[in-house]
């Protein structure tokens, strides 16, 4: 994983590497634990399993930890799918919105795996 990978990937690397105390090492090691949070496959369950209060519990959390490593493109693609969650919209497009979190977390998984 590099710098320029991140950027190229759309992360905000030098406001990730700011929050990690300016300790390149110590954020890829936080990015590489992010990407491997067991919510992911936990959201996608719920999802299948039309658990939505799950579900948004899974995406809020997600959501969270995309924005504090500040992988910006992977956060949009979760933010875009808590507020249907929220509200519990029976008839927002979920598993469409999880292909899209899903492309942006196999982008992030691919570089941190290098």
């Amino acid at each position: 994983m590099t710098k320029e990978e991140l950027i190229s990937a759309g992360a905000d690397y030098d406001g990730g590497l700011t929050l990690c105390m300016d300790n390149e090492e110590f954020y890829f090691k936080m990015i590489r634990k992010g990407l491997a949070n067991e919510r992911f496959d936990s959201l996608k369950k719920n999802l299948e399993n039309k658990n939505l209060d799950a579900a948004f519990e899974d995406a809020h959390a997600l959501k969270g930890v995309a924005g504090n490593l500040h992988l910006t493109p992977l956060y949009k693609a979760l933010e875009a799918i808590v507020e249907p969650l929220r509200s519990r919209d029976s008839q927002a497009d979920y598993q469409g919105m999880f292909s899209k979190i899903n492309e942006q977390l196999e982008i992030f998984r691919n570089i941190s795996n290098k």
